[in-house]
């Protein structure tokens, strides 16, 4: 990848990346200007302004505007508001790039700001910040800026009451807050994609005509720990530690990205495996909390089912002790975790990587300057901590930013005395002892790469799934594994992908080193789970019905039966491997059996107050040419459902209809969640769309048409190794997928055959609903 910065005349900065070998491009524009700016009259208004410039410009309005126009391209679109900074930015295929750079542009420099459209979300943001009430994290994250008093303590999210019923004085307000802030010389552009420089910079001139002027930033600084704070919180516990960093931003944010590396290893001598060989947490994860030009507040968040404040202190004893191992790391160590981290850079997709350049955490093409100073000069960073319990003696009831909290201030002290873990680094001289190889070699089919690297497939049988216990217990076992397969030169994952769980192995160029890691995965996989219950997801009740679907629609089966598939050239380590899987004691199937499917209402428990309604309607004949058919539909239907349901009829915060494949089963996917609807009304809403879309249906021009075939054309090839073994073994059984030849024989008569079909047949529909 090649990189460019520009500035245009306007003061807006660029930064310009070409991605030679992508097929999708991504955009992002960050505003200087948050929830901190906002006038003391309006909290919440930053974040509706945010709703707002998706609601139409002067030059795209209506299913032209930028929201409706990428979802019916196959792309994605969002944005969110911070502290300090507000950002908005799409993915979708190259060829389409210019246009919605166009459409970001417009809806930045001259957004209508209509009434309808501000009485329409602010409806969508009274529903949101109630959805928030109980989110886990909001709360955490409120409870610690709370302490930081004056400013962080007002209301921000912004509801119905805050915003008030005089839209006319709403609308001024909205006018003059972007008048104020949203200046060229106040932003930053990320463009991303396989254009040369030269064409992206051809497109960055399309934000020339946002005016440039003064900006007013937010004035304040944080330079003080907030203090100590226990809150009560359901489910999983978490031990919070924020650091205050000063410096300049750039490079706080090398210096931390290479840190996450070290924090976020799990391989055997890292400190995640010290802590779960405690058993003092299961996860970390970092975030920056805030940041400007000079400071960066960051937190790291160590999760588990339970954490007590006497192991809370043991974890971050454990995290000084690993801060301290990392300083006597060699060079040779320190350039290999920095290429991890490039590494796993490479492998996000386009918005995700200009996400981690614009709010998050991408990485140097170098190892920092002064890296063991910066961690030496940590720990006297100004520091803070926060306890989750799910339960405490006598908390305090605070109100804060609009939420309530139930917590005490400080921490219980520990008189105890920890012992220092077990902590190594890598790469290490640790000799290689190679698995004895069986006489017997099991078949595995090979498909031709589309990555340079030989890739192993292993998931279960088509139309099979799991339960999330087992999966989980299967991650225990294989998490290091993968970590010292990322180590040894390879990637690898355990990960539910379309409601199947599968696990892919790119295996390093060392061929010892590759024999040896699918031997220690196939170990683990080979090893009886022992499933342990699993806590209440803390999460939207639409995700925890997201999450039981490819159970509720397809049962799992006792006995798990398994698919095997290699991607690659390397035929002496192909035929090695597959006498590697005469030893993996699960069956490896060759054929698939049709599935049995779930139909009908199924009330799913969940957490949460909310109504929500999951409808999958199965594709009824599955082949090439009726799953190409299904996807032209999801095209239709999934900007018509957002406006009609969300910004119309203003049903509830998540509202969404799409093409999906769940545990091996084509299908449409209609989601809707509200605080105060019943299911029984939101499944009537749905049946209600798919009757009234025929007349949109009957009215679709060749033209329309030609732009769905062109959209999901560019989705028929596989993107990396397991996509093309995986649409290898589908067409070896028989199964249908998306193909050049059946998006060509598309027509407007199969599309409307397929939708009476899907309508008429409702007895075999999937409706899952939360039972709180």
């Amino acid at each position: 990848m090649t990189s460019r910065q520009l500035v245009l005349a306007n003061g807006l900065r660029c930064h310009l990346h070409h991605q030679a070998d992508a097929r999708d491009a991504a955009t992002l524009i960050r505003v200087r200007a948050g929830s901190l700016d906002e006038p003391d009259r309006w909290p919440g208004l930053a974040h509706l302004l945010e709703h707002l410039l998706f609601c139409g410009s002067e030059r795209f309005k209506d299913v032209e505007r930028l929201m409706p126009w990428v979802q019916q391209r196959g792309g994605q679109v969002n944005a969110t508001t911070q502290l300090s900074h507000s950002a908005f930015f799409f993915q979708l295929p190259a060829a389409k790039l210019s246009e919605g750079v166009q459409r970001l542009s417009d809806m930045i420099a001259a957004p209508l700001l209509s009434q309808q459209a501000i009485e329409q979300e602010v409806a969508v943001i009274d529903a949101e910040c109630q959805l928030l009430q109980q989110h886990a994290d909001t709360l955490c994250e409120t409870a610690l800026v709370d302490r930081l008093g004056g400013a962080f303590q007002r209301f921000r999210v912004g509801n119905q009451q805050a915003f008030g019923d005089n839209v006319t004085s709403l609308q001024v307000a909205l006018r003059d807050f972007h008048q104020r802030f949203y200046h060229a010389n106040a932003m930053e552009l990320w463009l991303q994609g396989p254009q040369s420089l030269d064409e992206l910079a051809e497109l960055a001139l399309h934000f020339s005509s946002i005016s440039s002027a003064k900006i007013l930033p937010s004035n304040l600084t944080l330079t003080q720990p907030p203090g100590d704070v226990m809150l009560q919180l359901a489910g999983d516990e978490s031990f919070w530690l924020t650091l205050m960093l000063s410096g300049d931003e750039r490079a706080l944010r090398d210096n931390v990205t290479l840190l996450s590396v070290f924090w976020q290893d799990e391989a055997p001598g890292s400190l995640l495996s010290a802590l779960r060989e405690a058993e003092l947490c299961d996860t970390l994860q970092g975030q920056w909390l805030w940041q400007d030009a000079q400071h960066g507040w960051l937190a790291l968040r160590f999760s588990g089912p339970k954490i007590s404040a006497e192991q809370a202190h043991h974890i971050e004893h454990c995290f000084w002790q690993h801060l301290d191992a990392i300083k006597l790391c060699s060079s040779e160590q320190q350039q290999h975790y920095a290429q991890l981290a490039r590494h796993d850079f490479a492998c996000l997709s386009p918005l995700e990587q200009l996400r981690g350049r614009a709010l998050g955490f991408a990485p140097a093409d170098y190892v920092p300057q002064g890296f063991s100073a910066f961690i030496a000069a940590l720990a006297q960073a100004p520091c803070s901590r926060l306890l989750t319990q799910q339960q405490l003696d006598s908390p305090e009831s605070v109100q804060t930013q609009g939420f309530t909290l139930l917590r005490k201030k400080g921490l219980p002290q520990s008189r105890s005395t920890f012992s220092t873990p077990a902590l190594f680094f890598y790469p290490t001289t640790q000799p290689a002892v190679l698995p004895l190889l069986s006489p017997i070699a099991m078949p595995l089919p090979r498909f031709a790469p589309r990555q340079q690297v030989e890739t192993l497939l292993l998931r279960p049988a088509f139309y099979h799934t799991m339960s999330d216990a087992e999966a989980q217990a299967r991650q225990t076992r294989l998490r290091p594994v993968l970590a010292a397969l990322r180590h040894a030169g390879g990637s690898g994952s355990w990960q539910q992908k379309q409601g199947v769980w599968q696990l892919v192995l790119n295996l390093p160029v060392c061929e010892s080193h590759a024999l040896l890691s699918v031997h220690h995965a196939l170990k683990a996989l080979n090893l009886t789970p022992q499933p342990k219950p699993l806590p209440h997801a803390q999460t939207i009740v639409i995700r925890q019905l997201l999450a039981a679907l490819p159970a509720q629609l397809i049962a799992p089966a006792g006995d798990t039966r398994w698919l095997a598939a290699w991607c690659g050239k390397h035929t002496s380590l192909h035929q090695r491997v597959s006498h590697l899987l005469s030893d993996f004691t699960p069956d490896l199937v060759s054929g698939a059996q049709p599935p049995r499917l779930q139909r009908g209402i199924k009330p799913v428990p969940c957490t949460g107050g909310d109504q929500a309604l999951l409808l999958f309607i199965p594709l009824p004949l599955a082949d090439d040419r009726q799953i190409a058919a299904l996807r032209a539909l999801s095209l239709l239907l999934e900007p018509r459902f957002f406006q009609r349901l969300r910004v119309d009829q203003q049903i509830g915060y998540v509202v969404s209809a799409r093409y999906q494949r769940v545990a091996d089963v084509d299908g449409l996917m209609l989601a809707l969640q509200s605080p105060q609807i019943p299911w029984q009304t939101l499944l009537g809403h749905c049946k209600r769309f798919l009757r009234e879309i025929v007349a949109e249906l009957d009215a679709i021009t060749p033209q329309t048409l030609a732009a769905w075939q062109a959209t999901l054309r560019e989705q028929c090839d596989a993107s990396d190794n397991a996509e093309v073994a995986l649409q290898g073994l589908r067409q070896q059984q028989g199964l249908p997928t998306l193909t050049r030849d059946a998006v060509a024989s598309l027509t407007l008569p199969l599309i409307q055959q397929l939708h009476t079909r899907l309508m008429r047949e409702r007895r075999r529909w999937r409706i899952l609903v939360n039972q709180s």
